[in-house]
């Protein structure tokens, strides 16, 4: 049976079904349509990497058009296993944590919620599959509509701030990398990665591919949140509804690093151009700036959910430091973290939008001596901060060992013992979380709070899930190291 179309799925399939949710505005029809739609997306996902067992890659032409003339979907160890993952995350905060929206939205508004997730996560799963860079372009557009409106679906006012701001710097990223789309295209007459690369090793316009390239990575940085391009970040985890930020937090920094790495390392022959100048010396120092600003940042803030975006930048860092070294070890940790940190993450943010939720808000103030109202959530929380800072038996500690591992054996001591630094930040900012829900006397309001069975028996199998899947990657990582490794050797060899 010819299963060649199955990469094409998580795409296309969303992209088809959003319009019927703006269509039938019912609220449940909407939430049955977009779970259907997870679903699907998950388990064809699923055969794809099952796929890539007997075959190093899925190729699949829209409309019979053969590459290069026509746009090519491709699915390879490199980004077979994030989309799996993001299809798997989808799926269940869409069947698990859909309740949250009553807690941001009003119930007419709801089918315009699902919508623009529809739209956000069509174009997420896009630029993941398309082998085509303007198509990765126009998936980048569609996820960037579906992620404003999400963001601005917020029920504070202040959200509508945040996704203006979120607008001002995705519109400057996606023009930086269109830009840089565009002069790739007059310099080699393609928009097909491989006959981009192909073309490109042949090209004697170092200066024209030079300033196309740095189009592109500035960006993508900007989308992955790298200091100092990271402003539009905080307030979006921070003022979108609950869903949002956990979907975000999880996924959407991670597929734009993603496909930084597959220009980098696949498409734009950056080694060969200017050797690895902007690999080991931009990329270091701004990994090295944006794991202590966010660090830093997290240790002084006064809002849960801001300390934890804050702590997401600094993250960002590592997986950029893995790049920066541009070594198969290097970049199977970086690879590895976009699982590892997309779970933890998601799972933090899960319990923090919960907890803001019944608690009014997610200030300091209102998280005071949770840890008696709230003894079950609290211990995972402070799991999760485990994960963050590296604790052994967590996904953090498989990513930062193999990371610290491959810098030493690199001869980047200094880049070792920075990751080594970070984690004692990490510690610092997380200690300040167990410090205000352990040693800190209870709000008398909160005290006198009660679950909702509606909202807690979903969350507490969502959180089953989550925890059950990181333990899992912390003691087998076949899923995160060893499909992270085959596709780094695939990239620099």
């Amino acid at each position: 049976m010819n299963l060649d179309f199955l990469p094409i799925i998580p795409a296309v399939l969303p992209l088809a079904l959003a319009p019927l949710c703006l269509l039938i505005k019912n609220s449940l029809f909407c939430w049955s349509l977009t779970v259907a739609a997870m679903f699907i997306s998950c388990v064809s996902s699923f055969f794809t990497l099952v796929q890539l067992n007997t075959q190093n890659e899925l190729t699949y032409p829209f409309g019979g058009w053969d590459a290069p003339v026509g746009i090519e979907y491709s699915i390879d160890y490199l980004n077979g296993v994030l989309l799996f993952f993001i299809c798997g995350i989808g799926l269940l905060l869409s069947l698990l944590y859909s309740g949250s929206l009553r807690w941001d939205l009003k119930s007419s508004r709801n089918y315009f919620f699902y919508t623009a997730f529809l739209l956000t996560f069509a174009g997420l799963a896009g630029v993941i599959a398309t082998a085509d860079a303007f198509n990765a372009f126009v998936f980048i557009e569609i996820s960037s509509l579906g992620t404003y409106i999400l963001v601005a679906l917020g029920k504070d006012k202040r959200a509508l701030l945040a996704s203006y701001k979120y607008l001002i710097f995705g519109t400057i990223g996606a023009t930086f990398f269109v830009l840089g789309v565009g002069i790739l295209f007059v310099l080699t007459g393609s928009l097909n990665f491989l006959d981009i690369s192909n073309r490109l090793e042949s090209l004697e316009q170092p200066a024209a591919h030079f300033t196309a390239m740095s189009f592109i990575i500035i960006g993508l940085l900007i989308k992955s949140a790298i200091f100092p391009l990271h402003a539009w970040l905080p307030d979006s985890y921070k003022y979108a509804p609950a869903f949002v930020t956990c979907f975000f937090s999880a996924i959407s920094t991670k597929v734009s690093l993603y496909l930084l790495i597959r220009i980098l390392f696949d498409v734009g022959n950056v080694n060969s151009l200017i050797g690895r100048q902007i690999i080991e010396d931009i990329f270091f120092l701004l990994a090295l700036i944006s794991i202590f600003f966010g660090s830093f940042a997290a240790y002084f803030e006064k809002d849960i959910k801001k300390l934890f975006a804050y702590s997401s930048i600094s993250q960002v860092g590592i997986i950029l430091i893995g790049i920066s070294v541009a070594t198969v070890d290097g970049l199977t940790a970086s690879l590895a973290h976009f699982i590892n940190h997309g779970l933890t993450k998601g799972f933090i943010f899960a319990i923090v939008c919960f907890l803001g939720s019944v608690l009014g808000g997610t200030s300091f103030k209102r998280f005071a001596g949770i840890g008696k109202v709230y003894p079950v959530l609290s211990g995972l929380l402070v799991f999760g901060c485990f994960s963050l800072i590296g604790v052994p038996g967590t996904p953090g500690f498989i990513t930062k060992f193999t990371l610290i591992s491959s810098l030493i054996s690199s001869g980047s001591i200094v880049l070792a013992f920075s990751v080594l630094l970070l984690s004692i930040l990490s510690v610092a900012y997380c200690w300040r979380i167990v410090e205000l829900i352990y040693f800190e006397e209870p709000d008398i309001n909160n005290a006198t709070r009660r679950d909702n069975a509606t909202q807690i028996i979903p969350l507490y199998v969502l959180l089953f899930v989550l925890a059950v899947c990181m333990i899992y990657v912390s003691f087998d990582t076949t899923f995160t190291i060893g499909y992270a490794k085959i596709a780094a050797e695939q990239l620099l060899f």
